[in-house]
């Protein structure tokens, strides 16, 4: 079954840009594009498993549109970086954030940005993640990891893929995913961003609040 995209762009142009990089490819599917409120209202209400949005759209749907489970959306950035200062990573990220992508990718990057984030992984580069949980708060609670745990946190913390931690790790993705699943429940998060910034949180407070088992 392809991957059902839906486009939020208020330039027109843009979107019809974007639509026509993914129609080559069999496993993605354009669903519809919006470039209003007014359609961004009502193309929310399809099923969608991705929506890609520039900034415009993306502050229109997290202030305005809220569902009991956020929308998966890759944003669109104007800067290279694709920065975020943490404040804003942190209270988008329950809102549905789950990538940034430059308006100077290609399309290849495009299409492997809404498979990885279509399958549950983050699309954020690591000089992005690392300079948003740098601006973090304390966090004032212990918490005891494994020494596997502490590993994979780290990796996962700078942004590496199940895959690329497997291979760091010399372990198998079953392992690694079994892992991160561990990790989730320990810090009573449901993604892995919110895992990276809840983590960053604690250990930014004392240097002894994240201790192996």
């Amino acid at each position: 079954m392809p991957i059902k995209v839906l486009i939020c762009c208020k330039t027109y142009l843009l979107a019809e840009g974007l639509e026509r990089l993914l129609e080559d490819d069999e496993e993605i599917k354009t669903v519809g594009i919006a470039c209003s409120n007014s359609e961004v209202e009502e193309l929310l209400k399809l099923d969608q498993d991705v929506v890609i949005a520039d900034h415009s759209s993306y502050n229109t749907i997290i202030r305005d549109y809220h569902r009991d489970e956020p929308v998966k959306i890759l944003l669109l950035s104007t800067s290279p970086s694709a920065s975020l200062p943490y404040k804003d990573l942190q209270e988008v990220v329950s809102k549905g954030l789950v990538g940034l992508v430059s308006n100077k990718s290609d399309s290849m990057h495009l299409k492997k940005a809404i498979r990885a984030v279509h399958s549950g992984e983050l699309w954020i580069d690591r000089k992005t993640i690392k300079q948003s949980l740098h601006r973090s708060g304390g966090g004032k609670e212990d918490m005891h990891l494994t020494k596997k745990e502490m590993e994979i946190l780290h990796y996962l913390c700078s942004g590496f893929t199940n895959k690329e931690m497997s291979e760091k790790l010399s372990i198998s993705e079953p392992t690694v995913k079994s892992h991160v699943n561990h990790l989730f429940k320990k810090f009573g998060v449901s993604n892995r961003l919110k895992l990276a910034i809840c983590a960053s949180k604690i250990a930014s407070g004392t240097p002894n609040e994240l201790k192996e088992a």
